[in-house]
């Protein structure tokens, strides 16, 4: 019966590295200093971009409120992307992007 139970287990849980799926973003809190690793889902948290918003060539967005384990301090991030969700700007506020 454990396998069964281990297969429906194995059903229901998202990788931890699904590759492609997931963007990941590492950042410093500007107030504490705490580095935090936002994953960011191509299909649910990145939109499409319309009506010529962003910079020239960008086909896709993020925007992404964080919120570290250490302190109060809210982040911000905007990131365009081209068509392959090459970057094309990123910009924070409260933090900074480690590169």
């Amino acid at each position: 019966m454990g396998g069964f139970l281990d297969s429906l287990k194995n059903f229901f849980t998202i990788p931890a590295d699904s590759g492609s799926k997931f963007i990941i973003f590492k950042i410093i809190c500007n107030k504490c200093g705490e580095e935090i690793n936002v994953k960011a889902s191509r299909t649910s948290d990145i939109s499409q971009v319309y009506d010529e918003e962003g910079p020239s060539g960008s086909t896709h967005f993020l925007r992404k409120e964080i919120l570290g384990n250490n302190c109060n301090n809210l982040i911000y991030i905007t990131v365009y992307f081209g068509q392959n969700y090459n970057i094309i700007s990123k910009e924070i506020t409260g933090g900074k992007f480690v590169d």
